[in-house]
């Protein structure tokens, strides 16, 4: 393998039996997607979270009623994934998961459940037993949404021992301190967001004070001013991630931050397009445009680190979309695309 080949994870919505999660190599020459190998016998493992200094990857298994975790070593020159163990999710439809910069710990939303679970980590990288799960409590005004909570994600804020969760279900996003002696997340804070937004998902800028939420129901962006000491989050701007007069039925999913911090992406299923912004020195946002997935229902999307490429997984369409960034951050098909069934979370190996 060629040594500018970018090594890639992809989870998908796939039954146990079927190769769910594909390994597949990017040629930044060619702009092309090809696999070189796969795993099976993880039922939906949907979103995924790799530890490189262990090479290991992490992967939910989003069963809605017995969901799990389950570790996986990865072997770059044999070009495999082999099960080290797994874990119960204790709850149900696990979506998102962290692994803490130590590498000492798991941390993991169950978006049926309600719950975020914290497993300790093994120096295979095995997962051990769960050692809490946290409850969260409440809804908001969406009856069909949001009856109940439904954390979505959690992200470690980097250089501190917080932790970011946003609840679709109670529109709030929790800050959690994780007392690594104690073997506890502890709660710091909540920040409410707009009653009947859905927050989903966050992106944290590379180095500016500023987070930035994409929420479901609403398709919006809001820019925070995160306190890095005391962990509490100030909104600052609202954007919306759909074109102005678009009436249609869309719903965001993910966001991301260039690695140089000069863009902001987010994805739309529905409108199904990709929304770029620029930022600015204070961190606000600027539309840029919409750029077409390429297919249906974008569920995720990976900028690669060099800012020059964006992949878009179109879940409902089965393919992952190649698109080139030009020097103003616009996303632009590249004329490649990689098929596969339910494509979920692209991560880089």
């Amino acid at each position: 393998m060629a040594d500018s080949y970018v090594p890639l994870f992809v989870g998908s919505y796939q039954s146990a039996d079927a190769e769910g999660i594909h390994i597949l190599q990017f040629d930044p020459e060619s702009g092309s997607l090809t696999k070189i190998g796969g795993v099976s016998g993880i039922d939906s493992p949907s979103f995924l979270a790799y530890h490189a200094a262990a090479g290991v990857l992490y992967a939910v298994s989003e069963d809605v009623e017995d969901g799990a975790v389950v570790a996986l070593a990865y072997d770059a020159a044999a070009r495999t994934l082999t099960e080290i163990n797994r874990q119960p999710s204790q709850g149900g439809a696990p979506c998102h998961l962290s692994v803490d910069p130590s590498g000492q710990w798991l941390l993991l939303v169950n978006y049926l459940g309600g719950n975020i679970s914290l497993y300790p980590l093994g120096a295979r990288g095995e997962i051990g037993e769960p050692v809490q799960s946290i409850a969260h409590a409440g809804g908001s005004v969406n009856a069909e949404r949001q009856e109940g909570p439904h954390p979505h994600s959690i992200y470690a804020v980097p250089g501190t021992s917080y932790y970011l969760s946003c609840d679709l279900g109670t529109d709030k996003i929790y800050t959690y301190r994780l007392n690594a002696e104690a073997g506890r997340l502890e709660s710091v804070c909540e920040t409410a967001v707009t009653p009947g937004a859905g927050p989903r998902h966050l992106a944290l800028h590379p180095t500016l004070p500023s987070v930035y939420l994409i929420d479901e129901l609403m398709s919006r962006v809001t820019a925070y001013r995160l306190d890095a000491t005391a962990g509490t989050l100030e909104a600052q701007q609202t954007v919306s991630a759909l074109p102005a007069g678009y009436t249609g039925e869309s719903y965001c999913a993910e966001v991301a931050v260039s690695a140089d911090g000069r863009f902001v992406y987010g994805s739309n299923r529905g409108h199904d397009s990709i929304v770029s912004f620029g930022v600015g020195a204070d961190g606000g946002l600027s539309l840029i445009g919409h750029t077409p997935s390429g297919g249906h229902f974008p569920r995720h999307f990976l900028v690669l680190p060099d800012g020059k490429w964006l992949l878009a997984a179109n879940q409902n369409s089965d393919s992952i979309v190649v698109m080139r960034i030009d020097e103003d951050g616009f996303p632009q098909h590249a004329g490649s695309e990689y098929k596969m069934p339910k494509p979920v979370c692209v991560r880089l190996a």
